[in-house]
């Protein structure tokens, strides 16, 4: 087939004609649900497991719902029941104010649930959403679990059902990832040889050189809410470690990972957590050629990997950007 591109970007699945805003992933969701049964099946099992087959039979489903309190993300009704999706990118949650004001739609039909979708843990959901508002229910759902889901479902399916799953399978993967996995721009950090909240059995420095992880606040002081694809990690002067980042997650605590370090106001909040691959080339520390402090950078890969210094490594990625 030949190769289609949309604003230089290769479109891989339909839905990527979408875009990648919250309305977006709700249609394309939304979509695929009315044409996958299997689908629509599991995610509501997830959330209001007392649906009969009768239920799904006569569900129906409709995404931008106007109402009398503002829009609804994604809506499915069921015989008597009422589910209402509120879905986000990254790692936020829809507020208080939000799942209250869809509360007495839900009250209205009977039953059912107010659902939050996005990419945060059930453990962050718990900590910052409420488990129900005004008598209704409210239930995370993650965008991990919507794959979950369509990745053992689509084995079995055939024709057109099968095919909407791929396409959706293809498009989640890449917008939930946010980063597309050839984006080799990199995330350039200080680490020291203090420990978080003053204790535990690792440095900063040991968590990347001996756990390959590494981790830094959530939502707060300018630190990145999508996660890098690649990683690089200074002290005394150069660059001493270079890493591609495998997963990335948000915790409520770095105590939720690692119970040894001491519960402060520091480490007892919101936290992106990032688990490393292996050490990339070169092994030999670069110099920083300049004096960043404690900046945190970004460069690019390729110009940090075959550069004498950092500095330069950074004027490269510079020019390199301003000619894209």
């Amino acid at each position: 087939m030949a190769a289609l591109t949309r604003h230089g970007t290769p479109v891989a699945s339909v839905f990527d004609l979408l875009g990648a805003t919250e309305n977006d992933l709700t249609a394309a969701l939304g979509f695929t649900l009315a044409r996958a049964p299997a689908l629509l099946e599991a995610v509501v099992r997830r959330v209001f497991p007392g649906a009969t087959a009768a239920d799904l039979d006569a569900a129906s489903l409709a995404v931008e719902v106007r109402g009398e309190v503002g829009r609804t993300d994604l809506e499915i009704t069921l015989p008597g029941a009422l589910l209402i999706v509120e879905a986000k990118r990254d790692w936020l949650l829809p507020t208080h104010a939000q799942l209250r004001a869809y509360a007495p739609r839900v009250r209205k039909r009977g039953d059912g649930a107010l659902i939050t979708l996005s990419q945060a843990s059930r453990e962050l959901a718990q900590l910052q959403t409420p488990s129900q508002v005004d008598g209704v229910p409210v239930i995370h759902v993650s965008w991990r679990d919507v794959l979950t889901d369509l990745r053992a479902i689509r084995v079995e399916r055939r024709g057109q059902e099968r095919l909407w799953l791929d396409q959706l399978n293809t498009y989640l993967r890449r917008v939930v990832h946010l980063r597309p996995v050839a984006d080799s721009w990199t995330y350039c950090v200080v680490l020291n040889d203090e420990r978080p909240g003053n204790g535990g059995d690792h440095t900063f420095r040991e968590f990347v050189t001996d756990e390959h992880a590494y981790f830094h606040p959530y939502g707060v002081g300018g630190w990145p809410t999508e996660p890098p694809n690649f990683m690089a990690f200074r002290w005394h002067g150069a660059v001493h470690r270079i890493h591609r980042v495998l997963r990335a997650d948000v915790l409520p605590s770095l105590l939720d990972r690692w119970p040894d370090i001491p519960a402060t106001a520091d480490t007892v909040r919101p936290h992106a957590v990032y688990d490393l691959g292996p050490q990339l080339p070169p092994t030999e520390p670069i110099p920083s050629g300049a004096s960043y402090r404690a900046s945190r950078l970004w460069v690019l890969l390729d110009q940090l990997q075959t550069a004498p210094t950092l500095a330069a490594a950074l004027a490269g990625s510079k020019s390199l950007a301003d000619t894209d």
